[in-house]
């Protein structure tokens, strides 16, 4: 059996880390950002080392492709080399964890959990009874099945836990196509809970990025494994429609579009208009002019209402019209007076006494 030299190994990590892992005496130290979104803003270095294929002992270092961002394909080669190791607890406690803000080093098992359904439980219980993590946290672990959603997306199913079931989700199935049962993965991202209504407790993470998943398939007996890969990155398409539903969900707020969505087409009360009333006629006025069956000729609008006229007077000729006389000018409104009705004569005449004969 070749000596172990795992100094070797944590320097060659630290050096193609671009900072986020630092030698710390005999340790390792791996600096955690703050969120998920930080990770991905690096750029990752190409490492010309050999692949371990052929190295039961991993002292060599391969570069995990699609290239990774230095903190997940450092975490990546941290974890193949304890696996190769069987997570001798000499080796693990090599490498420490930084977390946000803090200056002091914490256990490996505050980052990666796994690969042991009790490591699992640990992120379990931090994530029901607290403090939970405020940072991006890793579970590693075999791909005990990859079954479908309601929506035909594969699913990924990691040895159950305790009481509970470790899955893998993605809005984007082309992240999880390439991983199937029996590889080896390391799942980096936001994990959470989530209880349906039948069945056990599903302890949870949905990829966003390509970066967020490496895989590999691993040998025990040999020691060999393959060459770690992870799915190819998010299409132009996906990325864009991924944008958009961000954007909409940031605008619409959290529960809007449920509720826009629930909103009826037509209300459901009587209708009340925004619009101007129609304009309202003046009411007639049956008492205070005479109605139109009762004279032939209709009077002229203009000229006020004079006096009443007895039925009996012969009526006025009309003085001819002057064809050379300038119009004249309108007259100024006033409001008008109310016209007293006629009063008509009875042609029926009465007697003092008794009926007419």
């Amino acid at each position: 059996m070749c000596p172990l030299n795992p100094i070797e190994v944590l320097q060659k990590i630290a050096h193609g880390s671009q900072g986020v892992a630092v030698i710390e005496g005999d340790e390792l130290h791996l600096v955690l950002p703050d969120d998920l979104s930080q990770i991905g803003t690096t750029t990752p270095v190409i490492d010309s080392a050999p692949d371990d294929n052929g190295d039961p002992f991993g002292s060599s270092i391969s570069t995990v492709r699609p290239l990774l961002p230095p903190l997940i394909n450092s975490a990546v080669v941290i974890v193949r080399f304890l696996q190769k190791h069987d997570y001798d607890t000499d080796v693990v406690a090599q490498f420490k964890v930084r977390r946000p803000g803090e200056k002091t080093a914490v256990s490996w098992g505050e980052f990666c959990h796994g690969p042991t359904p009790d490591d699992q439980a640990q992120l379990y219980k931090r994530l029901t009874h607290g403090p939970k993590p405020q940072h991006p946290v890793a579970v590693y672990g075999r791909i005990a099945d990859v079954e479908p959603d309601n929506q035909g997306r594969p699913v990924l199913q990691l040895a159950d836990g305790k009481g509970f079931t470790v899955r893998i989700r993605s809005d984007h199935p082309s992240l999880l196509a390439p991983l199937t049962v029996g590889n080896f993965v390391l799942a980096v991202g936001a994990w959470k809970l989530w209880t349906p209504r039948r069945g056990r407790p599903e302890l949870q993470m949905f990829a966003e990025e390509h970066w967020q998943l490496a895989h590999w398939s691993y040998d025990a007996a040999t020691g060999h494994s393959s060459p770690p890969a992870c799915p190819p990155p998010l299409s132009l398409a996906q990325r864009t429609l991924r944008q958009t539903r961000s954007a909409a969900a940031r605008n619409l707020g959290p529960g809007r579009a449920a509720l826009l969505s629930l909103r009826p087409l037509r209300p459901s009360g009587p209708r009340t208009s925004a619009a101007p009333p129609p304009a309202v006629s003046p009411p007639p006025e049956p008492l205070m002019a005479a109605p139109a069956e009762a004279s032939p000729e209709p009077s002229s609008p203009t000229s006020p209402p004079g006096p009443a006229v007895p039925d009996t007077a012969p009526p006025s000729e009309p003085a001819p019209p002057a064809p050379s006389a300038p119009p004249l000018p309108p007259r100024p409104s006033a409001p008008p007076r109310p016209a007293v009705p006629p009063r008509r004569r009875t042609r029926r005449s009465w007697w003092p006494f008794g009926r007419r004969r």
